[in-house]
């Protein structure tokens, strides 16, 4: 591969990462459209890996083409569909997690712990630098699993199931979410893949209880909104 070719990968993958992250936080909200030529005017590069960029996004579920490049819509039917997926995925990974982990993957969980905990407190709190946090646990905890098709799928529904998370006031839950995730380390470390499944049920049977609850208001608020833009 020759030198501008990697060049070119490189500013696509970063352009994606631009992208892809107001997207998730509701920059750009659901059914925005996403204008190729504005984009590269604001990044100041050739349309080129811009349109590299919305394509690995379409590929992901975050942008759909409908006669244009559109931020894919929300909807409590699309949350619960995501939901069934992510949920099964992060008790299948804390099942091979209790397998399979060692000191050194149990060191690497308390310690993002301990961050999260950190963050939390800090006089300048940052709530996406804590759900980062919240993300980086999950997916550390898959990998530990050693199967790396589990880490990208659920590294996808993750991020799908992000935006849900972000609107819904996770906030109102972090000081719990810490807790769960320290109970999840107990059990991984205890070798009790019962209580471990069990207690992975618990968690994500929380967030999606306020998710549930919270959405069909957060999702109104948000095509208001948009309809006043």
């Amino acid at each position: 591969m020759s030198r501008q070719s990697d060049y070119t990968k490189n500013i696509s993958y970063q352009v994606y990462l631009s992208l892809k992250d107001k997207i998730m936080t509701i920059e750009y909200k659901p059914g925005d459209i996403l204008k190729e030529v504005e984009i590269s005017e604001e990044f100041k590069l050739s349309r080129t890996p811009i349109r590299a960029a919305i394509q690995e996004l379409k590929n992901e579920g975050f942008i759909e083409f409908n006669n244009r490049n559109i931020v894919t819509p929300m909807s409590l039917n699309d949350y619960i569909k995501i939901f069934q997926i992510r949920e099964n995925l992060e008790l299948l990974s804390v099942k091979l997690a209790t397998l399979n982990c060692n000191e050194e993957n149990i060191l690497a969980l308390e310690e993002n712990c301990e961050l999260q905990k950190k963050s939390l407190y800090k006089k300048s709190y940052q709530p996406l630098k804590f759900l980062n946090l919240d993300r980086q646990f999950h997916l550390s905890m898959a990998k530990i699993s050693g199967n790396n098709f589990l880490v990208e799928e659920l590294k996808r529904f993750y991020d799908l199931f992000y935006r849900y998370n972000y609107i819904c006031g996770f906030e109102n839950r972090k000081d719990y979410a810490i807790v769960e995730h320290e109970n999840l380390i107990s059990m991984i470390k205890n070798g009790n893949i019962a209580l471990a499944e069990k207690q992975m049920k618990d968690h994500m049977a929380n967030v999606n209880s306020l998710i549930i609850m919270s959405l069909p208001c957060k999702l109104n608020n948000l095509s208001s909104d948009s309809n006043n833009d």
